[in-house]
Order: structure tokens, then C-alpha cells, then sequence
């Protein structure tokens, strides 16, 4: 650790073609994965924790045309509620190149009217990218709501060669 305190979060870049993107961390572990275009969330640590550095290279190798990162430790603690953990659990079992309306998540969970509510835990997912909530899509397939923006979604999609 460097001059910060114990327990104060941290940041940790990743690279990405739309710039860097940051990983937020503290001595708890990993706390969030901010996408790019917004500036680091934490003081940036010159070297940062193994685990950290390991999600940072996955998340660049990612953003490269590489393998999707996979993190089931933070799958496993993402959702504050029982639904929220159901649907990042959901999401995250999309596979690469796949795509899933906001619908078809609500159904999977057996709550075939609760589209608004999966579109919520989507919103406030704090792993994107490990939790792909850019795979998930409105009704019509429509590239609806990307804390990256719409444009980085379609990249997204375009780069794992999603076919729905």
C-alpha cells in the first residue's frame, strides 16, 4: 500500500478504444468497475493489488477482442437484494455473442412482469463487463440504456459477434 489509508478506496486503469476505464478497489476487494469516459472514482495506485492488476489485464485483453473476463467471486456479491443477485446471476450466464431482452431475463427468473425491475438492477450493476449487461437489450432489440453509452454497447456487441 501506498500513502493511503487503510481502507480507503483506490483506482486501477484498464485500456479500452474509447480511453481508460477504472477499476475502484479498497482493502475489502474489488468495489467497482467504472466503464471509460468518466474520471478515476478513487486516487489512482501507481501498483495495485494482484487480484486488481489480474481484472485490469483481463479488462484490457477484453477491450482487444479478447475472452470476456470472468469474476464469479464478484458475480457472487454484486446485488443488494435476493432479485438483484438473481438477475446479475442471470446476466451473467449470457454467453458472449448471445443477447437477452430486458423480458427474457424477468421470464428466465419467473417474473414475467418484472422487465422495468431487471432494467434497474442493469442500471445499478457494479461490475459491468463481467456482469454483461451490455448483452441485454430492449423488447425490439433495441441498444437501450449503457452507462457507456450506446455506442460502446454496439461496439461491444459488434466485437463478440452478437447474433442474439
Amino acid at each position: 500500500m501506498t500513502n493511503n489509508e487503510a481502507g480507503a478506496a483506490r483506482a486501477a486503469p484498464y485500456q479500452t478504444p474509447f480511453g481508460p476505464g477504472w477499476i475502484e478497489y479498497s482493502d475489502n476487494g474489488i468495489t467497482e468497475i467504472v466503464l471509460p469516459g468518466l474520471e478515476p472514482p478513487a486516487p489512482v495506485e501507481p501498483v495495485p493489488a494482484p487480484d486488481v492488476a489480474g481484472l485490469a489485464e483481463q479488462l484490457t485483453a477484453y477491450f482487444s477482442g479478447g475472452p470476456s473476463p470472468e469474476h464469479p467471486e464478484l458475480v457472487a456479491r454484486a446485488g443488494s437484494t435476493s432479485f438483484t443477485q438473481s438477475v446479475y446471476e442471470a446476466v451473467a450466464a449470457i454467453p458472449p455473442g448471445r443477447i437477452r431482452t430486458y423480458g427474457d431475463i424477468a421470464r428466465e427468473l419467473g417474473r414475467p412482469g418484472a422487465a422495468r425491475a431487471v432494467g434497474r438492477a442493469m442500471a445499478t450493476n457494479p461490475f459491468p463487463v463481467v456482469i454483461p449487461c451490455h448483452r441485454v437489450v430492449g423488447s425490439s432489440g433495441s441498444l437501450t440504456g449503457f452507462a457507456g453509452g450506446i455506442e460502446m454497447k454496439e461496439s461491444m456487441l459488434e466485437m463478440e459477434g452478437a447474433n442474439g
